[in-house]
Order: structure tokens, then sequence, then C-alpha cells
């Protein structure tokens, strides 16, 4: 693979994680715990299938497509041979942490075994000794703007802090995020890696864009693609529903099958 083809290729990568980076930012999903999703993908793609002279692919031959070590590779490998959840899951982020230390560890709680309120340096125990439990580098004072902005505490009017949520999670989503992720973003993917492999049985993959609309033609643009795609949604949700049996998976269905259609608008840059 040519270093510019490459270089292209990483960059259209990186627009794609933006807004993914964000989204698990205000998931209050930490890089290490990505990073982890990020190296097993990797692993389990290399180990997918035999080399092209039919062979099996041995951690080594991973180790070399991957840049990992064999000693990590070995480790993921048993942790997919077992069944295991993601790595990633057991590495929370440090106001994630320090809300579980808050609610769990008993020099923070009171006889009730309810979180104490807590000062920021002054006493003990205070958040700062909070915050130094968790271990790492990053400040106390940084680690309490996450989780007021957050809401994960608050601040009270003699100074103390008070635990609010016993889960990290900056921002309001929800299932919405999951079943996006898991319907939109992995089956267009998905589809670009079925397309790319296997041209000769193509799956639809259309895409309709303009980067030279006026602005006073956008509002027009979005009604006329919601109108035309709710009308082309419901014709297919209707056809679908015909054709399911009620009595649950049909020992004939081999697969998940669906047709997904998206709006979108992006700035430059």
């Amino acid at each position: 693979m040519n270093i510019e083809f490459q270089s292209r290729l990483l960059d259209a990568v990186h627009r794609c994680l933006r807004p993914i980076a964000r989204l698990l930012l205000g998931a209050g999903v930490s890089y290490a715990q990505f990073e982890d999703l990020a190296k097993r993908a990797f692993i389990e793609q290399a180990f997918g299938g035999p080399d092209s002279r039919g062979r099996t692919t041995n951690v080594s031959r991973v180790a070399v497509r991957t840049g990992l070590s064999r000693k990590e590779i070995a480790r993921y490998k048993a942790l997919a041979e077992t069944n295991s959840k993601s790595v990633g899951t057991f590495q929370i982020g440090r106001p994630a942490r320090a809300l579980q230390l808050w609610h769990t560890d008993r020099d923070f709680l009171n006889d009730a075994g309810n979180p104490v309120d807590l000062p920021f340096d002054d006493g003990q125990p205070c958040f700062t000794d909070l915050v130094r439990r968790v271990g790492g580098d990053v400040p106390a004072g940084a680690v309490r703007a996450e989780l007021l902005s957050a809401g994960g505490m608050l601040e009270l009017p003699n100074g103390k802090f008070r635990a609010q949520k016993r889960f990290f999670v900056p921002s309001a989503y929800g299932e919405d995020l999951i079943v996006g992720l898991a319907f939109i973003v992995g089956p267009v993917l998905e589809t670009l890696r079925h397309n790319l492999e296997k041209p000769e049985a193509a799956f639809i993959q259309r895409v309709a864009y303009s980067d030279h609309l006026p602005n006073a033609s956008v509002e027009s643009f979005r009604r006329l693609s919601h109108d035309q795609a709710e009308q082309l949604m419901q014709r297919v949700d209707q056809w679908l529903a015909t054709h399911e049996k009620d009595e649950g998976v049909p020992e004939d269905a081999e697969r998940r099958v669906g047709l997904g259609v998206f709006y979108f608008e992006r700035a430059d840059g």
C-alpha cells in the first residue's frame, strides 16, 4: 500500500473518529476503554480467516499484521475464547471511579452507608483525598469540574460537595446512542466492507450530495429529503412486515436484512 493512499485513508478514518470520540466522551467512556476495544477489534479481524495460502492465522502472524506483541495478542485471544466481556469495560475513567469510591469506600461513607459531603481539600475525608485514592496524575480540580459539569455532584452553600449520581454519564445519552451505532453506523460500515471485498455482489450504496447548494435552498432540501425518505421507508417497512413470519425466527432465515436512509450536513473542516 503506497504512503499517499494510506495517509488519505487515515485522514478519512480520523474524520469518522471525531464524532465517535465526541459521543463516547459524552457517555463517559475513557480513552483507555476505547483503546482496549480498538485493540481487540484489530486482533479479532486479524485472526478472522486463513491467509492467501489457506493457512490458519497464528499469533505470530497477527503480531506482524497489527504491530502488537505476541504476549498481548495471546491474552486477548484467551479472553475471546472464554467469552469474556470487553476488557475495556473494567477500565473506567477517573470521574466515574471517583463516584464509585464515593459510594463504596468506607472512608467516604457515613454510618448509614451513604456518601458524606466532602470539602475540597480541607479536612478528613476531603474530595482531594478521594481523587488521590483513584490514582493517576489528574488534578483534583479537573475531576471536580467534570463531575460538576455532568451533574455527578453539586456544590453546597457551605462549600462542600455532595454526590448526586451513582454513575458518571456526562451527557443525557441513552438507548438512542446504542441503537444508532448498532443499527446505523455499524451496518453502513459493514456494507462498505462487503462492497469493497465482493464488488461482483455489491449491495446498494448510494449518496446524493452537493458542495454548492445556496444557503437559501438548504431548508427546502431538508424538507424534500425528509418527505422522500419517509415515503420510501414506509414502503420498505410495509414490505418487510408482510413477508415476515410471526412465529419467531424462521428456519430459513440466514441473516438480518435492512435498508437505512440518513440525511447529513457538514461544514467544511
